[in-house]
């Protein structure tokens, strides 16, 4: 007679053994490095051409986030970027919001999900970057 709990257990070992190891890893835990922007601001121009950051982004930044819109993590990802949209994790924040290091560039340790077709980081550290040298 089979025991239900080694059956499972064996079925769950394999079906982790198939999901490749980055996947693993971004499940468990990952670091991402891009800009922190306004979730829905950031779609308003075409940021190949006109990077993220100015005065009208910021503004756009702080109405948005009053009105509970999140605020993401933009990261650089092959000919493209993806959007993170942040949130808690292990990382205790005063505000709700991430206006402090709204345009900055960032490096955010946290956990991926993905929920209704977007991606989410909840944080659990931050440390931010320094500005790149003019003309990089």
């Amino acid at each position: 007679m089979r025991r239900p709990t080694l059956t499972l257990a064996l079925a769950a070992m394999t079906a982790l053994a198939a999901v490749p190891a980055a996947a693993q890893r971004k499940a468990a835990g990952t670091v991402l490095e891009g800009q922190v922007v306004c979730s829905l601001c950031w779609s308003e121009a075409d940021r190949t051409v006109t990077p993220y950051g100015a005065k009208a982004d910021l503004e756009c930044a702080d109405r948005c986030a009053r009105a509970g819109k999140p605020q993401a993590l933009a990261v650089a990802e092959g000919k493209g970027v993806t959007l993170y949209l942040l949130g808690p994790g292990r990382l205790k924040r005063s505000r709700g919001d991430w206006l402090d290091v709204i345009a900055r560039r960032v490096k955010a340790t946290g956990r991926v999900t993905v929920r209704g077709g977007q991606r989410h980081l909840s944080v659990d550290a931050l440390e931010v970057l320094p500005d790149p040298a003019p003309g990089s």
